[in-house]
């Protein structure tokens, strides 16, 4: 009888210990059949607190059924789960919304098995039920603030995009649109002698874009607050030069009614821009190397000394060593002005920027015209690279310009308008500077690369080592390795 009580108390004992361990649970624990309806036949105490039911009005679907609380959008899901997991022999984990006695909808995580009897049939499901509303806000909360920031992160690409394009467009290196190597070292060296006040002296053919270098250097100097005033010296005749630059008094000459401030007058505490510089006279070339080095000069007709505090940069399709040579152009001028000098790649060297400045120009030019221009065929683009470009980017602008007012479609199509390589005989004309190179890479070898000295290739072309140096340098020469 003892061992009898002893079993007795033992089994006590550990149904008041699961019924505790029932009753403390943060959810519900449950037995139910097989059915749709879920027809409990046990649930824990814990029910009341995630369902708002008690127990015993689920329990045999008294009140009503277990079913009728998962939300209606889940409850063919839920049941289609668990269906094909118990028929894997395998426990389900299954998470799905209900709605509790006072309206609330819930999310829960449910847990829970097959009970099986000796012939292998199911007899029941046994299970927890937990509520996880919080951890699905939270997952909620995250993935939607995930999406505002995938949204904005997005918008913030967009807009660097455009802004890139615009101050591309717009600011430091305006209209320089470039993905060459060799040019972007240029743009490199410009963003490095932008912010002194270093004279600059940009060299490259005709059309290369020299003005807008000038631009960028003075846009991205301590003087971009102030004006950048131009005067081409090849677009005016000689004697209005004097006038343009230094201004006039009164009566200078004939035809001077009025007194009239000149360019470095305009330019004070900005920078001035001096192109097509080899056109300068040489009597005027004298007064420009006193405001470089001393920041003075005289109207035309004036005797009073007038200060002046000015960046110059200046540009030349000419070169300026030639001419130095020739007596065209004074070399304390030319050192004077060469202090920092900027080689401008002509287009044939860069023609990986081709296919951007078409799309550029096209854009361009198509915004003017009202045209609805949204590609260029391929002939066109392997045309256009292929071309040699004697007239550099302007030439390619003019060319654009011309296609686009040309163009009938949404596509910018092969036509006559396409220019073509002139090949003379069987012979290509090539560049001065092209012939110049070769020339040159000629003597070099013929001399062992030896450039000074009696053996040197210096003296077999008849100039100075300085002379040569610099060309090499211009002309990317190098010795081969």
């Amino acid at each position: 009888m003892n061992h009898h009580s002893e079993i007795r108390n033992k089994l006590v004992e550990s149904e008041r210990r699961l019924s505790t361990l029932m009753t403390n649970l943060p959810g519900m624990a449950y037995r139910c059949r097989f059915d749709k309806n879920w027809t409990m036949e046990f649930i824990s105490k814990g029910c009341q607190k995630l369902t708002g039911y008690f127990p015993n009005e689920l329990m045999n679907n008294n009140v009503l059924a277990y079913q009728d609380l998962i939300h209606e959008e889940d409850s063919d899901g839920v049941w289609e789960q668990v269906k094909s997991k118990v028929k894997q022999n395998k426990p389900f984990q299954i998470k799905y919304r209900i709605i509790t006695a006072t309206g609330e909808e819930k999310w829960v995580w449910e847990q829970g098995t097959a009970v099986k009897d000796e012939n292998d049939e199911i007899m029941a499901l046994e299970g927890f039920i937990t509520d996880i509303t919080d951890i699905k806000k939270a997952e909620q909360e995250l993935i939607e603030k995930e999406k505002i920031v995938r949204e904005l992160k997005d918008k913030l690409q967009e807009e660097t995009v455009y802004l890139q394009e615009e101050i591309k467009l717009t600011s430091n290196f305006e209209e320089i649109i470039t993905k060459s190597p060799k040019f972007r070292k240029v743009l490199k060296d410009i963003e490095q002698v932008a912010s002194t006040d270093s004279t600059v002296l940009i060299q490259g053919e005709t059309g290369t874009g020299k003005e807008l270098i000038a631009r960028a250097i003075h846009n991205n100097s301590n003087r971009s607050g102030r004006a950048l005033i131009k005067l081409n010296c090849a677009a005016l005749a000689p004697e209005l030069i004097e006038s343009e630059l230094f201004g006039h008094e009164k009566g200078a000459f004939t035809g001077a009614y009025n007194k009239k401030a000149g360019r470095f007058e305009l330019a004070d505490k900005g920078t001035i821009f001096l192109d097509e510089i080899g056109e300068l006279p040489l009597n005027l070339q004298v007064k420009l190397l006193r405001v470089l080095q001393e920041g003075e000069f005289e109207r035309l007709g004036g005797t009073k000394t007038l200060k002046t505090d000015v960046r110059v940069i200046a540009a030349t399709n000419r070169n300026l060593e030639i001419a130095v040579e020739k007596g065209d152009f004074r070399e304390d001028l030319y050192y004077r002005l060469n202090v920092f000098p900027v080689f401008v790649p002509p287009l044939r060297e860069r023609k990986e920027d081709i296919p951007l400045l078409i799309h550029y120009f096209v854009k361009k030019y198509a915004a003017k015209t009202g045209r609805q221009i949204r590609e260029t065929s391929e002939k066109v683009l392997k045309s256009l690279t292929e071309y040699n470009w004697p007239g550099n980017v302007r030439e390619l602008e003019n060319i654009i310009e011309r296609a686009v007012v040309l163009c009938a479609g949404s596509r910018l199509i092969f036509g006559s308008w396409v220019p073509e390589n002139k090949i003379n005989s069987k012979y290509e004309i090539l560049t001065l500077e092209e012939n110049e190179r070769n020339h040159i890479i000629r003597a070099l070898e013929a001399t062992n690369w030896r450039v000074s000295g009696e053996k040197g290739a210096a003296r077999l072309l008849d100039i100075k080592r300085t002379t040569l140096e610099s060309r090499m340098k211009k002309l990317d020469i190098s010795r081969p390795k």
